[in-house]
């Protein structure tokens, strides 16, 4: 069924109802995941993201007519083939001092114009060097996406390449081959957490073998890309490292966003610095998070080849398009079930767990987390002897935790060394249980967790959520299953947090278990979604 406001109701009872979740996806957003109907929602960037992968609006249009009760509304039509049409029609050429807007159609040149309040020649629109991202930052918020196909610096030329032993998987080939290939100036590659978008990067690094800035979230996941690069291409240790910003950066160099965009006497000057060097290649990992600071400070970043990282594009701030029109289109996607069809990423069972408080006591935040302390004490009963990691979004819930059970705790307050060694214990088993705060929600690889226990998560972020359930999808021994337990109170917010949070990976095809700390104690784990069960 089709809405004015351009939503798509799909019954979830329907037949091939898998099927047409996957082609949703492709074009249009989860807005609402719970109940027999979910709801879908078309958006300027998901029809253009789709434009950019090669669906065109007509399939779309086509697509929707012969999987509607009801035909689709000409309106609605109209609009997914005037959208659509836009991706491309509008490209950013030319090279640094001569940057000019073209497009074929005379009049949408002269709206541009209007837009932006400039003069149009004929046939273009001249875009001066500094106003390079503002201006397709500008005319993306005006519903005129632009493909940048503008001459980007070419960097210092650095021989690397990957190790002889080294195979990439068939889609990190293909993920490769799609930005070297993509004639626009920058992109993103969009993988499940798990399936390697790091050795992706370092591929394409090795591939253009340019000098190359990575920018990262945190050090401990900058030490990751450091041990990659070592690990997988013939890089001396001197040659990829920290950006060092007295001076005496590698030519392959690691910057945190916090870094690069730190502000003394109100000026950027780590990005600045970063800037004076001539990079041919810069890649941001975790992409979605990547703050408004790192584009708006300097027209400069603009004027690089661009690689964007992410499991998922999803933000709850809406800023999508910012993402989109700053880095580049997204040139490659994998669904998260495909890659665990073929082995790739490890199995998943996702419970949200129910936990009542009895109605004869008050829902304190502490008689709540006391509940939830005896549901993850079941668990660990339940599922046994195997790496857990135990993450809430309340300080104080982290250290209550790690107290009740005497395990270590890791927050964004815990020493950098003292991280790495907490790390390394439960990579080889020394630790079997490790309390996290929201610094691990990203990027942080333990690749043994097969049971992750989320106490509390940031009310309806979907992104957490997917990162979250990232760090356990590592293909385990045996294709072992992993197991992601969110808790959940009744009666409370947290209800209506869950459903939000859990759309994408809905999205992704992932079905959650409702279940009781009753029915938990009687289940044996075998059967990922039971006829009886209520799912969602």
């Amino acid at each position: 069924m089709f809405q004015r406001d351009r939503r798509i109701l799909v019954d979830t009872g329907v037949r091939g109802h898998g099927a047409i979740r996957d082609a949703l996806r492709r074009f249009a957003e989860l807005r609402q995941g719970a109940g027999a109907y979910h709801t879908y929602r078309m958006t300027n960037v998901s029809l253009w993201s789709a434009a950019a992968s090669g669906l065109s609006g007509s399939e779309i249009v086509g697509l929707l007519d012969r999987h509607g009760v009801v035909p689709l509304p000409p309106g609605l039509a109209a609009w997914i083939l005037e959208i659509s049409s836009r991706y491309g029609q509008i490209r950013l050429v030319g090279q640094p001092g001569h940057l000019r807007l073209v497009c074929s159609d005379a009049s949408s040149l002269q709206a541009l114009a209007e837009a932006l309040g400039t003069p149009a020649r004929p046939a273009q629109l001249d875009v001066p060097d500094d106003q390079r991202g503002f201006v397709k930052l500008r005319l993306a918020e005006q519903g005129w996406p632009v493909l940048d196909e503008a001459q980007v610096a070419g960097g210092i030329d650095v021989q690397f390449q990957l190790r002889p032993a080294l195979r990439l998987r068939p889609y990190q080939s293909r993920a490769l081959q799609a930005f070297i290939e993509s004639s626009s100036s920058g992109g993103l590659i969009l993988l499940p957490c798990g399936s390697g978008k790091t050795v992706v990067g370092v591929a394409i690094a090795a591939r253009m073998s340019r000098s190359t800035l990575v920018v990262v979230p945190s050090r401990t996941i900058g030490d990751q890309w450091i041990d990659q690069f070592l690990r997988l291409t013939n890089l001396d240790p001197g040659q990829v490292g920290w950006f060092r910003a007295g001076g005496g950066t590698p030519p392959v160099s690691i910057v945190t966003y916090q870094l690069l965009t730190a502000k003394s006497d109100g000026v950027a000057r780590n990005l600045g610095l970063a800037l004076d060097a001539t990079w041919g290649l810069v890649i941001y990992d975790e992409v979605q998070s990547l703050p408004a600071d790192v584009f708006r400070q300097s027209a400069a970043l603009q004027s690089l080849r661009r690689l964007g990282l992410s499991a998922t594009l999803v933000r709850e701030d809406g800023r999508e398009a910012e993402v989109f029109a700053m880095i580049g289109p997204s040139l490659w996607s994998e669904p998260w079930l495909a890659l665990e069809r073929q082995g790739w990423i490890a199995p998943v069972e996702c419970v949200e767990l129910r936990i009542p408080i009895p109605t004869h006591r008050e829902q304190t935040s502490d008689r709540i987390l006391a509940e939830k302390l005896t549901a993850v004490r079941q668990i660990l009963r339940v599922r046994p002897d195997r790496p857990t990691l135990i993450v809430a979004h309340r300080l104080r819930e982290v250290a209550a935790i790690s107290r009740a059970l005497r395990a270590p705790q890791v927050t964004g307050g815990t020493p950098q060394d003292e991280r790495h060694r907490l790390f390394d214990a439960f990579r080889h088993g020394q630790v079997g249980v490790l309390v996290l705060s929201r610094v691990a929600n990203v990027g942080v690889d333990l690749p043994d967790a097969s049971l992750l226990i989320q106490i509390s998560g940031a009310f309806g972020s979907r992104q957490e959520e997917a990162q979250r359930l990232g760090r356990i999808l590592r293909p385990k021994v045996d294709r072992a299953r992993a197991y992601f337990y969110s808790l959940v109170v009744p009666g409370t917010p947290e209800v209506e947090y869950a459903h939000r949070r859990q759309r994408f990976l809905i999205d992704q095809g992932y079905r959650y278990r409702l279940m009781t700390l009753e029915e938990l104690t009687n289940d044996s784990g075998e059967a990922c979604a039971p006829p009886e069960s209520v799912e969602r």
